[in-house]
């Protein structure tokens, strides 16, 4: 009726001046009520494919968003500032053989030396990543990817570090400090670049390695 009412109005104002006098308005009047009805139809379906694109634009945004500022759910990976975006590591991944060495070679050490599938304060080892570098006339290991999962039911805040031997001889060692969640995995890097500036190694060198937990500072 809403539609209709105007078109009467407008038949009414043409009768009085004697525009349309004799003729049959029916048709005038549903011709123009289908052609209003069919352009709000067409407005209407423009408008929904709008909000549509705009939705699907939206979404895609804030998914890349939330890539791109490091967001991840329980289960891929922690809280930690220092933890890799990158695939959890399992076992051992290394061009060139390395042993675990039983001895923790630093005096500020809070725990014992752990390897992979060790769990050092609640911290598991799962995994460990090595990337090697020529340094002199053998390759040395430069850069350390561990992985550490928290199978507790507890927020994890603890201090890793990773001591890296030569020959049995404590080399160096570094920390990092993360918090882990439950069930979360942290991937933790340690750089060594001056290997490649100041290690004189031979070609028969042997490398050792061992985790273990430091004070958080």
């Amino acid at each position: 009726m809403s539609d209709v009412d105007p078109l009467i109005r407008r038949e009414m104002q043409w009768m009085a001046l004697g525009v349309l006098e004799n003729r049959d308005l029916a048709p005038i009047i549903i011709a123009k009520v289908r052609r209003q009805r069919i352009r709000r139809a067409i407005i209407s379906g423009v408008a929904v494919l709008i909000i549509a694109f705009a939705s699907i634009g939206l979404f895609e945004g804030f998914k890349a968003l939330s890539t791109d500022s490091g967001v991840v759910d329980s289960a891929s990976q922690s809280l930690g500032e220092n933890a890799a975006t990158q695939q959890v590591i399992q076992g051992l991944v290394s061009d060139y053989p390395i042993t675990w060495e039983q001895s923790v070679g630093d005096v500020g050490a809070i725990s014992a030396a752990g390897g992979l599938g060790d769990t050092l304060g609640g911290l598991t080892a799962t995994g460990l990543k090595i990337s090697w570098e020529r340094c002199g006339k053998g390759q040395c290991p430069v850069t350390w990817v561990l992985s550490v999962i928290n199978k507790t039911n507890d927020l994890i805040s603890a201090s890793p570090s990773l001591s890296v031997f030569t020959g049995h001889s404590p080399l160096v060692s570094d920390s990092r400090p993360t918090t882990v969640i439950p069930g979360g995995t942290a991937l933790l890097v340690y750089s060594f670049p001056e290997f490649q500036d100041s290690l004189e190694t031979s070609p028969t060198a042997t490398w050792q390695w061992n985790w273990y937990l430091s004070p958080l500072r």
